[in-house]
């Protein structure tokens, strides 16, 4: 990389680039992203039925009088007392803490040993970023108790840094318990909302950190094709492929970068991560460097 002044208004690095062993890779330039076509896997998205589940709970009461007006109208019951009927829990956090599905994966390249984080959308898919997982000949992925976790498959996103690990078992069978995953929002976040960054900085211990959305920008990489959210969340090497989550712990983005020129992270929003779980054309195969 040239000096700091000749940096490009919005040049990026990851913030968890793979390097050799005691030597620092250069930040990829924007022109070195080439897409190219190959086969992907399916996965579906798992956030429907997760949040289908908590809105079945949390408006199971409201479900019940329904019913009941129902047989009124047919003149099968009395008329019940109206009830009171609270929306609030509706907008209730997810009561999942994000460090439990929160994982630490290495990988090892021709380079040498990168870090980065990811997490569990469901029992047996991980996502993570595609520097992440680039060039891989062996991934590990770990969780955040120190379990070791055996990946099956890996692919990556051809329009976004994002890629999608399939575990070899479910989490859940190879861990002997039941384990909880992410719940994506269903919308981005709008400027000004309070949002959380949980990764691995450095490979360590898992840390969680706050700040605001600022704004979305075009994507250094891709240009208009894509947005990003640009953030004040304080994020290092090791945090990319995180979850970012909102106030209710829905997972709104997937940390990408530290923007050089302002030191700002930026974000995939969880819109573009919908669009590449339902494309299994929009993923290829990572392939190893050897």
């Amino acid at each position: 990389m040239t000096a700091a002044a000749s940096r490009p208004v919005d040049a990026v690095r990851p913030v968890d680039a793979v390097r050799p062993v005691d030597a620092v890779r250069p930040v990829v330039p924007v022109d070195a992203v080439r897409p190219s076509v190959g086969s992907g896997i399916t996965v579906a998205p798992p956030s429907a039925g997760a949040r289908a589940a908590r809105l079945a709970r949390a408006v199971g009461a409201r479900v019940g009088v329904v019913a009941l007006v129902a047989l009124v109208a047919t003149g099968c019951v009395a008329p019940p007392d109206r009830p009171e009927v609270s929306t609030d829990v509706l907008d209730a956090p997810v009561e999942i803490d994000p460090r439990d599905y929160t994982v630490r994966i290495r990988s090892t390249t021709c380079e040498g040993l990168g870090v980065g984080s990811g997490f569990l959308i469901d029992d047996t898919t991980i996502v993570t970023n595609r520097h992440v997982v680039e060039g891989a000949e062996v991934l590990e992925v770990e969780t955040s108790d120190g379990r070791s976790l055996e990946v099956a498959v890996a692919n990556q996103g051809l329009l976004a840094d994002l890629a999608v690990v399939r575990l070899a078992d479910g989490m859940s069978e190879a861990m002997g318990e039941e384990r909880v995953h992410a719940v994506l929002a269903p919308v981005n976040p709008e400027p000004g909302e309070s949002i959380r960054a949980v990764g691995y900085p450095g490979g360590g211990e898992i840390t969680v950190t706050e700040g605001v959305v600022e704004d979305y920008k075009a994507d250094p990489l891709l240009g208009n094709l894509s947005k990003v959210i640009r953030s004040d969340v304080e994020i290092h090497p090791g945090n990319s492929g995180g979850p970012a989550v909102n106030d209710r712990n829905e997972v709104i983005g997937v940390v990408y970068a530290i923007e050089v020129a302002t030191d700002k992270s930026l974000i995939v929003p969880v819109d573009t991560l919908q669009r590449l779980l339902q494309n299994d054309d929009g993923v290829e195969l990572v392939e190893g460097c050897g």
